[in-house]
């Protein structure tokens, strides 16, 4: 578990939010997804709603959040096989994760398609926080994501 997964978990916690947390190891896996699917960091119940599948990310070094378009295919393949919706909730360590950028992965598909400058042309998206539903860890909850 990374830094921003680990302070997502933490504020999960501290909101009593149901959670379950995913196993990353290769042995957790199923084969049949295996190439074709990627699998996200929790489920997370949202009460009167349903499951949601999330993939924390930490912001880097670039001004928009990153998603390369593998990976984008990846989710894709999973949300269409188990018919839960996949959110992106990306954290910047340098704000202390004081704030959370939600983004479901239907809008994420909006976002401008990039190549890389440097190194192989990969292609990936750009996400601009402003793209993002933005919650506070300290004062808002989820139940923001279903106003926005």
């Amino acid at each position: 578990m990374n830094k921003g997964e680990k302070a997502f978990k933490d504020w999960l916690d501290s909101k009593q939010y149901p959670y379950i947390w995913i196993d990353q190891s290769p042995e957790s896996f199923p084969k049949f997804l295996s190439g074709i699917s990627k699998r996200p960091d929790f489920f997370v119940v949202i009460k009167n709603f349903g499951m949601i599948a999330i993939d924390v990310k930490e912001r880097n070094k670039y001004k928009d959040f990153i998603v390369d378009e593998k990976e984008i295919t990846k989710y894709l393949e999973f949300e269409r096989t188990v018919r839960i919706p996949v959110w992106f909730v990306f954290g910047k360590e340098d704000e202390k994760f004081k704030s959370w950028y939600w983004i479901p992965l239907t809008k994420v598909l909006e976002c401008e398609l990039k190549t890389s400058h440097s190194g192989p042309p990969d292609p990936f998206r750009a996400i601009n926080s402003s793209d993002c539903i933005t919650l506070q860890a300290k004062i808002d909850g989820l139940e923001r994501l279903l106003k926005d």
